[in-house]
């Protein structure tokens, strides 16, 4: 069987996380994928020689998101399998943040959608200087929204009301824009992002996200808050709910989720996630948009 995903560990503790599916053009979180993910994660929380852990690709796209055939098949699963599924990979993702040792991604290509929000689950993101490069959360753009914990992450890390508002319509970014915004830790040369990357983790150890600080305070509870999300709802209401239900889930998702602490809102997004995967216009529009209206 091929292996998608390898973890070696060098001389200084660093584990290199290494993503390179032998049969496909990018890498995306397929079934095999999440597997071999699941077991390499399990390994970094117990294995005492692992300082931190660097993820880095062999493919020219770092990381395209969800297989989409993966995706389309959400749709037939029951809500309980589906959250099974789902909730492997955020959990993996919550582990990584939380397991003790700093964890940064070297992106070297495209980094969309799930790819993306593992990016986001590290304590670093550096980017190789390419205006090509474009990172971020499409996934409204086909019809469907964030489901590994993109909705809470992004809308802590960039300005909220920007992400909210980027995240409805499936916006990308080019690398200066996502540093500019506070999605990337740095833009670096495409030849020095590697050893950069293990730099910043050897020289952090003792790093946690942003939200995980005792003393963070989020946007909730303000009337910034509670204007913008008034204003928000009046608008979708107005656009018509039925038409885009991905964008009313995500700014649910958004609502509810930061107001909570961030294990809980992964669970709202997830919840979110699984209603939109209910609705069957979702399906017919996500394989219109991706293979054409004709799918």
């Amino acid at each position: 069987m091929s292996q998608i995903i390898t973890l070696t560990v060098d001389a200084d503790g660093i584990a290199d996380l290494h993503w390179n599916d032998p049969t496909r053009k990018a890498n995306v979180f397929s079934p095999e994928a999440i597997d071999e993910f699941v077991v390499h994660v399990d390994r970094v929380v117990s294995d005492d020689a692992i300082r931190g852990v660097l993820i880095t690709s062999g493919k020219k796209i770092f990381n395209a998101g969800g297989d989409l055939k993966m995706v389309g098949g959400f749709f037939e699963m029951s809500a309980d399998a589906l959250w099974s599924v789902m909730a492997r990979v955020m959990h993996s993702f919550y582990t990584l943040e939380t397991c003790g040792k700093p964890v940064a991604a070297a992106i070297n290509g495209h980094c969309l959608g799930g790819g993306f929000e593992m990016a986001l689950a590290a304590h670093a993101r550096f980017a190789a200087d390419d205006p090509a490069i474009k990172v971020g959360l499409p996934e409204a753009g086909l019809g469907l929204m964030p489901g590994f914990g993109g909705t809470q992450r992004m809308a802590r890390l960039a300005p909220w009301q920007r992400a909210i508002e980027d995240m409805l319509v499936g916006t990308t970014y080019d690398v200066k824009t996502a540093e500019a915004l506070g999605l990337l830790t740095g833009v670096v040369p495409a030849e020095a992002v590697l050893q950069i990357a293990k730099d910043w983790l050897l020289e952090n150890a003792e790093v946690q996200q942003p939200w995980m600080v005792r003393g963070y305070g989020g946007p909730a509870g303000t009337p910034a808050f509670e204007r913008f999300f008034h204003g928000l709802n009046a608008r979708l209401t107005r656009d018509g709910a039925d038409n885009h239900p991905e964008r009313n889930l995500i700014a649910e998702a958004a609502y509810h989720g930061l107001q909570m602490p961030i294990e809980p809102a992964l669970r709202v997004e997830l919840r979110r996630f699984i209603a939109l995967t209910r609705i069957p216009t979702v399906c017919e529009t996500m394989q219109a948009r991706v293979f054409g209206e004709n799918a």
